[in-house]
C-alpha cells in the first residue's frame, strides 16, 4: 500500500523494442492532471491504468514486426489514459511460448467493472 507521484513521461521503460510498459496494477484511485486539469478516477474494486505519451500503434507495430528500436518512437503531445479491470501475465517463465502461469491467467469469460471519473479545473 503506498502513494506514489510519478510524471507521465517517467511511466515509459524504454525496452529495446518498443511495447506497452508502465502498467500500474491493484489500484483503488488515481489522479491524472497537468497545470489546469485534474481527472480522479476511482473504483470499489482493484483495478490497473496506464498513462503514456504514446499510442498503442506506436509501442506495437502489430503481426509484422519492423525491428523498431525505443530510440525510433517519440513522445506525442496528448497522454493516453487507459483503465483496465485486469491484465493478464505475461508467462516467458521457460520460453518466450510458455503461457502465464495458472494463477494469472484469466478465462475467458464476462468481467464486469465500475470505476468513476471526476473531471476538475485547478
Amino acid at each position: 500500500m503506498g502513494l506514489y507521484n510519478q510524471t507521465v513521461s517517467e511511466q515509459y521503460y524504454p525496452y529495446i523494442r518498443p511495447q506497452e510498459t508502465g502498467n500500474k496494477t491493484d489500484n483503488r484511485w488515481m489522479e491524472l492532471s497537468n497545470n489546469n486539469i485534474k481527472i480522479h478516477v476511482e473504483s470499489d474494486d482493484f483495478f490497473s491504468f496506464t498513462a503514456l505519451h504514446y499510442l498503442n500503434k506506436d509501442l506495437d507495430d502489430g503481426l509484422e514486426k519492423d525491428q523498431r528500436h525505443a530510440g525510433e518512437i517519440n513522445e506525442r503531445d496528448l497522454t493516453s489514459l487507459t483503465i483496465d479491470y485486469k491484465q493478464m501475465g505475461l508467462g516467458s517463465i521457460n520460453s518466450w511460448g510458455a503461457w502465464p502461469m495458472e494463477k494469472y491467467l484469466l478465462k475467458a469469460k464476462t468481467y464486469q467493472y465500475q470505476f468513476k471519473l471526476t473531471p476538475s479545473i485547478k
